[in-house]
């Protein structure tokens, strides 16, 4: 379940990162997309770091 966790982080990172890269690139102003990436990246992050305490 550990390395689970950790590709499932990992792609939620980099999934919120392209994101929010996009709705950058798009627009000027903040909509939903920057928020969901915003999302995605902080539940990336946390899954890491719950990933690291599994056994």
């Amino acid at each position: 379940m550990r390395t689970a966790n950790y590709v499932f982080s990992v792609i939620s990172i980099v999934l919120g990162f392209a994101l929010i890269f996009f709705v950058l690139t798009q627009t000027t102003n903040w909509n939903i997309g920057f928020a969901i990436g915003i999302v995605l990246v902080l539940n990336g992050a946390i899954r890491l770091w719950f990933a690291q305490d599994d056994h």
